[in-house]
């Protein structure tokens, strides 16, 4: 896990010390109530993915590589319609004019797409980017997320093979039976580990989305209580989620990540890996006549597929 240059954790103290000299320097200021920005931003995170599209053969095919960032906005943030605003990323390459964050529903942003992970270092190279942002409690300016790398090793994981049961036994991804709960299962994360700061492990994610591209089951977001670690195998998707004679796409990514905090706004970074797998439901399609014949995607990592949910 991260850690800046002058947080030398030989200890807790010193540990804690380094944090609040590093959140002196931010400017994050709080009022006289205590009311700082970690009451709008509960914490951020900034990655690089490699996107994989698995074939029913279980042949793998790489889609993309890609740099992001979010602002995750706490539930009172969220429920006062959004109040994290004018959210900019800085940093070397691409960044360095600054990048905006989209102020719809996600304060998110994509830097751009490449064949592979030496490309995208080339535009985003492993460095130091800096989260600034407002919000009506206190701004926050040049918050630090560090890239780190050991050696010339990636530190992505993957690619993720996705494996399929329904009743305890293998289930053909063209013919999933919908009465059924669909069991996901993947291949080791074997760069999985706790996190020694106590702040998160490193995360799996498992996702669904109908035809539509639309997701409609998520295994649980980052601090959630029953989301996934790099402990789990599997995941369950319900048989209510499953329409008859349709197309879905499961998703299911490995997080690798380092942490730090600043300000109480968890600081997450992460080399991630996803797969994609289209799977088709038996039966008659009586709900939707719309629904395409191929899928479409709920996330943009799937380039090869059309996007669908807006």
């Amino acid at each position: 896990m991260f850690k800046h240059a002058m947080l030398i954790k030989k200890g807790p103290e010193l540990y804690k010390l380094g944090s609040l000299l590093l959140a002196f320097m931010l400017c994050a200021c709080a009022d006289d109530n205590g009311k700082t920005a970690a009451n709008h931003a509960d914490y951020v995170v900034i990655g690089k993915s490699v996107n994989t599209r698995q074939e029913h053969s279980g042949e793998k095919k790489l889609l993309n590589t890609v740099f992001f960032a979010e602002i995750f906005q706490t539930e009172e943030a969220v429920a006062a319609g959004g109040t994290v605003m004018n959210g900019v990323l800085t940093g070397p390459g691409n960044a360095e004019a600054g990048l905006a964050f989209d102020m719809g529903e996600a304060r998110y942003l994509t830097g751009g797409r490449r064949e592979t992970i030496e490309e995208l270092d080339q535009i985003f190279p492993d460095s130091t980017y800096y989260f600034s942002f407002d919000t009506p409690d206190g701004n926050i300016r040049n918050m630090p997320a560090r890239f780190t790398k050991d050696g010339d090793e990636s530190l992505n994981p993957g690619p993720i093979t996705i494996i399929l049961t329904q009743n305890g036994m293998p289930a053909n991804p063209a013919a999933i039976d919908p009465d059924h709960d669909l069991v996901v299962s993947w291949s080791a994360f074997e760069k999985g580990a706790a996190d020694p700061d106590g702040i998160i492990d490193d995360m799996i994610y498992a996702m669904f989305g109908n035809c539509m591209g639309i997701e409609t089951v998520h295994s649980g977001h980052a601090f959630e209580p029953d989301s996934l670690t790099y402990r789990e195998n599997e995941f369950t998707i319900p048989a209510s989620a499953l329409n008859a004679g349709q197309g879905h796409m499961i998703e299911v990514e490995h997080s690798n990540m380092e942490t730090d905090i600043v300000e109480g706004i968890e600081i997450i970074v992460t080399y991630a890996a996803s797969t994609f797998l289209d799977i088709y439901t038996t039966g008659e399609n009586t709900e939707n006549s719309d629904c395409p014949a191929i899928p479409m995607a709920f996330d943009g990592g799937a380039t090869d597929r059309v996007r669908g949910g807006l």
